[in-house]
């Protein structure tokens, strides 16, 4: 099984190949097998990675975020978060103490600062906060590094929770002048900081079943691929026991209405995914209708689905993510 060549892009959308046109040193950049990339050490490129030197610097506060995630020490991740972001974080408590009396602005968690962040300014979606936050890492490996200016670095990790959901997580880093206590005083040193952890799912082949390596979205992709194929028996394997009982062995009605235009669909994406608790997550879908529906009237029409998933707990898919509710929105103008 052949996985995707390890990549670099830059967060702006400017793409990193093998042959770099700027001014950027890379390390650990290779195609390889699934089995394979497990396996293999890091590269490290001493000129790059010299004592003191800003890569090595950036690439040991991921080390310690990646340590405390493994340790399940979440709220000690709130060293990394930059002063700024928790500045805000923390008016914000003392304002809703004002409003709602009670509230104790020291008791701030790193989950409390991920969910009020602006998403410009801290980024942390919901694999970042499944792999971070709730469940903690039981192995990880760096896949490759890249320092894209003196202020900015990115490094992508393949990592494993302890409910065994495979992601590869992209760690972006800045630089931060902060002050620090010196002898008679204070002085302005400079640390690297999150700027935003994101991630995709590690897994390459396309999925028939529940398997506890997947993540949310992948089980949706999943499902909808069976939907654009006709095949509704895999349709059925992907939905929780729960919503078979109640809404049928599909979790929803494939030839309704609102449904229809998932059969054979032209296209499909993940619009976003909301992890709304340990063990909830909302997949937002759109998709685009096949050529016999758009010749009637939806051609320039994108339809947006709720995918609800819940994480199982009873045998025999402890710890799959599986659909328990599909909601049809509205049609989106494209």
């Amino acid at each position: 099984m052949t996985c995707r060549a390890e990549k670099i892009t830059h967060p702006a959308g400017a793409h990193f190949g093998l042959h770099l046109r700027c001014n950027t040193r890379v390390l650990d950049h290779r195609v390889c097998t699934h089995k394979q990339r497990r396996s293999w050490p890091v590269v490290r490129s001493d000129a790059t990675l010299e004592s003191g030197q800003p890569a090595e610097q950036a690439a040991a506060t991921v080390s310690d975020c990646l340590r405390l995630a493994t340790e399940g020490q979440a709220d000690a991740l709130l060293e990394h978060v930059p002063d700024d972001v928790l500045d805000r974080c923390i008016a914000m408590r003392k304002s809703a103490r004002i409003r709602t009396p009670g509230i104790r602005v020291n008791d701030l968690s790193f989950a409390d600062v991920v969910r009020s962040s602006n998403r410009k300014e801290f980024v942390f979606d919901a694999y970042g906060q499944r792999s971070l936050i709730f469940f903690p890492l039981m192995h990880h490996q760096v896949l490759s590094s890249i320092l894209l200016s003196p202020e900015k670095f990115v490094q992508r990790c393949a990592v494993k929770s302890s409910i065994g959901e495979q992601a590869v997580l992209t760690f972006e880093l800045v630089q931060q002048e902060c002050l620090q206590s010196a002898y008679k005083g204070v002085q302005v040193v400079k640390r690297w900081v999150l700027h935003s952890v994101t991630g995709e799912s590690d897994i390459c082949e396309q999925p028939r079943g529940p398997d506890p390596s997947l993540s949310p979205d992948a089980v949706a992709l999943a499902q909808l691929q069976a939907l654009r194929l006709g095949n509704l028996e895999e349709v059925c394997a992907f939905a929780s026991p729960a919503s078979q009982v109640a809404t049928g062995k599909f979790g929803f009605t494939p030839m309704s209405a609102h449904f229809r235009p998932l059969m054979g669909h032209e296209a499909a994406q993940v619009v976003m995914t909301m992890q709304t608790l340990p063990e909830k997550a909302t997949v937002v879908i759109g998709v685009a209708p096949s050529d016999f529906y758009a010749s009637k009237g939806q051609a320039t029409q994108q339809h947006i689905y709720l995918w609800s998933l819940g994480l199982q707990k009873a045998e025999p898919y402890v710890n799959c993510w599986m659909t328990e509710r599909v909601q049809y929105t509205k049609p989106v103008s494209l």
